[in-house]
């Protein structure tokens, strides 16, 4: 971000700022325009990287500079990879929390009825959140053994 201010002649503030202001812009052109969205695979990925979520007023515009400089969390991503489009991107650690919430944003922009072929890396938490949100656990009957 110093590096952005740098660049355009503008205060690290300013660049912040332009942050926070394009990511309302995109949280609502997206709640506009991914509705009822129907694809036949999701693949739902985690990316490391150095961000940090920031949460308006609780924190200096310097200390949320200095976070975000240092603090790494995970980006979370679900992208259709016939077509490209990135349904969700989230940013947070990597828990079942972080699973459940995605997998809640998908279900929220998807059809009722698409239940897509879910592609991931392995990371176990998504069978949890995709179970919790597609599909329904089922209790096998037991049967005395002789």
């Amino acid at each position: 971000m110093r590096a952005t201010a740098r660049v355009f002649g503008v205060d690290a503030n300013t660049v912040l700022h332009w942050l926070v202001e394009a990511a309302e812009q995109l949280r609502a052109f997206s709640a506009y325009f991914l509705c009822d969205v129907h694809v036949e695979q999701l693949q739902l990925d985690e990316l490391y990287a150095v961000l940090r979520d920031l949460t308006a007023g609780l924190i200096s515009d310097d200390e949320a500079i200095e976070r975000l400089e240092r603090s790494p969390s995970w980006v979370w991503t679900a992208i259709d990879p016939k077509s490209k489009l990135l349904l969700v991107v989230d940013v947070g650690t990597r828990t079942l929390a972080m699973a459940q919430r995605v997998v809640h944003h998908l279900h929220q922009v998807l059809v009722p009825s698409c239940v897509p072929l879910f592609l991931t890396d392995g990371f176990k938490e998504y069978s949890t959140a995709i179970l919790t949100h597609f599909g329904h656990w089922i209790q096998p009957v037991r049967h005395a053994t002789s």
